[in-house]
């Protein structure tokens, strides 16, 4: 049973997804280094509990996540204390990018259900996500920029590779803030959905994703990530590697249902 120990994030397992809320409503959910390492923990655990068929990532309250605020973000934690350099630049992102990095390589999909603002390390981490859904009000930024910051947790990375350099140059440079519908024209996101419509929607979504044959899933994503920046003929031998040394259960059911014309009972093995 995955379970969290901070309040900041709410954890609920259901139907096979988990789902991890984050709970600071009052600070429109910044991120503080306990709400970070709380969703790092349960992310690992996540990726060893069998049960688990996806993580779903959402907001308490009005907005999704705003990213951070330096003078919110609360001790540093113990378990990096080796890793806190002192200097003119305060601490690096460090926590951050541990959360991140392993949202990112979590065996299982991961979707970002969006409202409110998805700014900053928000962005960061919807964006290291599977799947991302949104309302048609959902806005999305990294205000960085405005403040001579920078992001250097990831999305000058993974940005450019999900939106083209271009729209990423866009909201990364300019620091300029869109919404849902846009965020769908550009494909930053997988749908944008009008409010009333969207809870009903996302739920569908959710429970089509809960269905899937996880340990297939796994092995694509570890292709898709991993074969980012591969030439084309490694990526093609590191997919027979990836395939050649693992195992899906799933694999046998989907053939006994292709066969006997019935809808695949998957197992997530």
């Amino acid at each position: 049973m995955v379970q969290s120990t901070s309040p900041t994030l709410l954890v609920e397992e259901k139907n096979g997804l988990l789902y991890l809320g984050l709970n600071r409503p009052g600070v429109g959910n910044a991120l503080n280094y306990e709400l970070i390492v709380a969703m790092r923990r349960i992310v690992e655990q996540a990726g060893r509990d069998w049960n688990v068929r996806g993580v779903v990532f959402e907001g308490v309250g009005s907005d999704f996540c705003v990213g951070e605020n330096r003078d919110d973000l609360g001790p540093w934690p113990a378990e990096y204390s080796h890793r806190r350099p002192g200097g003119s630049h305060g601490p690096g992102p460090i926590p951050e990018q541990d959360l991140l990095r392993t949202v990112r390589s979590l065996p299982k999909p991961t979707i970002a259900v969006l409202h409110g603002r998805v700014l900053g390390v928000g962005l960061d981490l919807a964006c290291v996500c599977d799947i991302r859904v949104c309302t048609h009000q959902t806005m999305f930024g990294d205000p960085r920029v405005l403040e001579a910051d920078y992001a250097a947790t990831g999305l000058t990375y993974v940005l450019p590779r999900l939106i083209g350099q271009s729209q990423a140059m866009r909201l990364l440079l300019l620091g300029e803030t869109i919404g849902g519908e846009e965020a769908e024209r550009i494909g930053l996101v997988y749908r944008s959905f009008p409010e009333p419509a969207f809870d009903a929607e996302a739920r569908a979504l959710l429970a089509r994703i809960a269905e899937m044959p996880t340990r297939s899933y796994a092995m694509l994503k570890q292709q898709i990530v991993d074969e980012l920046d591969m030439p084309y003929a490694t990526a093609l031998m590191y997919s027979l590697a990836v395939r050649q040394t693992n195992v899906i259960e799933d694999l046998a059911e989907g053939m006994a249902a292709f066969r006997e014309k019935r809808k695949p009972k998957f197992r997530g093995r």
